[in-house]
């Protein structure tokens, strides 16, 4: 039986990080669906980024998706004026949701596409402490490559939901 693995994504509208895990909760690969520029239109940049997810998707064949869902804090205030708001955050989410739902369907049996609310698996801790610690959990994982912690938060949600699964991944097999 092929390797069942697990593909996290940590959302945004600038950039999104995603982590394939495998059941054992091994880090196979991790990276970034990027806009072509950050500077372009926010539905630009999330058309690119749901283009690169179907890519993935295709490519790696998860058995599972799980993506952050927001609990409503993505603001300007909270990014020091950086950030794109809830609005355009949440179409960005809401892309990535569909693409993924539209995979499971088109992909057939199995599949799964979970949201996980971002406050139910961090637990309410930091970002940095939350990066630290995956930097700990997997040597491979490149701190320097993964300045906002994107990444880093695609590896601890997919880690994060094969531990919380892993009964029914096992129970699955029959």
């Amino acid at each position: 039986m092929p390797q069942r693995t697990i593909l996290a994504l940590d959302p945004s509208s600038t950039r999104t990080g995603y982590a394939l895990l495998s059941e054992q909760e091994k880090l196979l690969e991790a990276g970034f669906l990027s806009p072509r520029k950050r500077t372009d239109p926010a539905a630009e940049r999330i058309a690119a980024m749901v283009e690169d997810l179907m890519g993935l998707l295709h490519t790696l064949e998860p058995a599972a998706v799980v993506i952050e869902w927001t609990t409503g804090k993505v603001g300007r205030r909270r990014h020091h004026g950086g950030g794109a708001g809830l609005a355009v955050y949440g179409v960005s989410l809401g892309a990535l949701w569909q693409a993924a739902c539209f995979y499971a369907r088109m992909a057939g049996v199995g599949v799964r596409v979970e949201l996980v609310a971002e406050n139910e698996w961090t637990d309410g801790r930091p970002k940095a402490e939350r990066t630290a610690a995956i930097a700990r959990l997997y040597p491979q994982y490149q701190v320097n490559r993964d300045p906002g912690g994107d990444m880093a938060d695609a590896i601890g949600l997919g880690g994060w939901w094969i531990r919380r699964h892993r009964f029914k991944l096992l129970s699955d097999d029959a």
